[in-house]
């Protein structure tokens, strides 16, 4: 496969942010439930009737493709799965062909590689090929290569061996000069999977790919810092918003779906995130904002308290907490104005980490499509708009993945990124239903903005629809 020239410049969805990085040292109604009907409604109805109602609609909805206002996918390689299950419509003009195969979509992740590629030439020490063999040299034999002093909780020879390698690779971009989470964002992420392909560890079903996160970050340092707090030092920390860039790690083990939130920047020592690679439920990501501070050491556990304060963490999967902070009167995320292009909002971020599943390179592409060149005006990408409903659904993914949890969310990950290629890249989407039975819509610009502004998205169906 082609690929398109190697991106310099910055793109909006985000890489340029991410190469700043940070340096080493709601209870919600269901969208597609009736109203209660425990007492007569307004306009006369009873339970009853409002049943009949809804029932009458959804047959609506299957019969007239004017009223489903959704995404259909016509799937000729059969690499969408369950997107591609439901009956097309006829006639509908929102239906999506995927002609891509499965060894397209993982030739997508591989051929990232070009990205890092175009560093070599003063920004990294080490080619691309030398950071894979190096990290090969590690992963034989990491009590040799990774230092481990002070860390005597830490048991290479107990890991995983995808824990490991992914290690192996950090530590390998580390001696080539990476030093911030956006650097390593382009290095290790956009190089694991061919590294895996290389090196043939043994294991398969391995994926790394971005994970946009905050961080504690100290006032002013990096253009944002929301919800400043002093701790008992006498230090003061913000929110980054979503600036860091840290890796989603999953892998199969055992017939066990493992899912982890990994840093990018060191392969053992990430004092401010408790452990380099971590069980969601463990990471301050996941952090309780009922706390009042938090602990950051290796040896904290969930509910500690510390010197760090919750609302400096979280990631765009931390669904439920990342609306909460992005509601707050003191902008803790740092979120734009609702205006076109970039990303503002938590659903723009979850949309990112989708693509990204796909190709690491996101919706800039894997080929010479000019079209994907986002430093055109023409070519900005707009929102995309995750309901309350979808974005529990992913979070609760996060913590209890299964295999086919994760095939679901690969598919609507693939599914949208069909609906970019073949729309236009600069398609709003909105996302609703769950990730076991999704619903992808057409929208556009404003009304992501009407129910951004009004937080409403526990409507996001209705709104859309309207």
């Amino acid at each position: 496969m082609r690929r398109r020239d190697f991106l310099r410049t910055s793109t909006a969805i985000g890489l340029s942010t991410a190469v700043a990085g940070c340096n080493t040292g709601n209870n919600s109604s269901d969208e597609n439930t009736p109203p209660d009907t425990s007492t007569q409604d307004s306009d006369g109805q009873t339970p009853q009737d409002t049943e009949t109602a809804t029932e009458e609609d959804d047959q609506q909805t299957e019969a007239d493709p004017e009223n489903a206002v959704r995404y259909f996918f016509e799937d000729e390689t059969g690499a969408l799965g369950h997107l591609g299950d439901d009956e097309v419509p006829e006639n509908y003009d929102h239906t999506i062909t995927n002609s891509t195969t499965e060894d397209e979509y993982q030739e997508m992740q591989r051929n990232d590689r070009q990205y890092p590629e175009g560093m070599e030439q003063g920004q990294l020490t080490m080619s691309v090929d030398d950071m894979i063999t190096r990290a090969e040299e590690i992963y034989n034999n990491p009590e040799q290569h990774i230092d481990t002093l002070g860390f005597e909780d830490l048991d290479l020879t107990e890991e995983d061996d995808e824990i490991v390698f992914t290690r192996a690779l950090i530590k390998a971009s580390q001696e080539a000069g990476v030093d911030s989470s956006g650097l390593a964002n382009m290095v290790v992420a956009n190089m694991a999977e061919d590294a895996v392909e290389q090196i043939q560890p043994g294991f398969t079903d391995f994926k790394l790919s971005t994970l946009p996160a905050t961080e504690p970050i100290a006032p002013g340092r990096q253009g944002h810092s929301g919800g400043v707090r002093e701790n008992e030092y006498n230090q003061s920390f913000g929110n980054s918003g979503f600036r860091h860039m840290a890796a989603l790690l999953q892998y199969e083990k055992d017939g066990e779906t493992e899912l982890k939130y990994a840093e990018q920047t060191n392969s053992v020592n990430v004092d401010i995130f408790r452990r380099v690679i971590r069980d969601p439920d463990f990471s301050l990501y996941r952090s309780s904002l009922e706390q009042d501070t938090v602990g950051t050491s290796r040896t904290s556990e969930p509910g500690d308290e510390g010197s760090a304060f919750p609302e400096h963490y979280v990631t765009a999967l931390d669904y439920t907490k990342a609306r909460v902070l992005e509601s707050s009167e003191e902008n803790i995320l740092g979120l734009d104005e609702n205006s076109s292009g970039g990303l503002n909002a938590t659903g723009d971020y979850i949309g990112q980490v989708l693509y990204q599943l796909v190709d690491d390179m996101s919706i800039t592409g894997y080929d010479n499509n000019p079209d994907r060149n986002l430093d055109s005006p023409e070519a900005v990408i707009d929102g995309t708009l995750v309901s309350d409903e979808f974005g529990e659904s992913l979070e609760n993914f996060v913590t209890d993945p299964s295999a086919e949890e994760r095939q679901y969310v690969e598919n609507i990950a693939r599914g949208m990124y069909q609906i970019q290629e073949q729309e236009g890249w600069g398609t709003s989407l909105a996302l609703t239903g769950t990730i076991e039975d999704p619903r992808i819509l057409p929208t556009n610009q404003a009304t992501v903005n009407a129910v951004r502004e009004d937080q409403a998205y526990d409507q996001v169906r209705e709104r859309v629809a309207g």
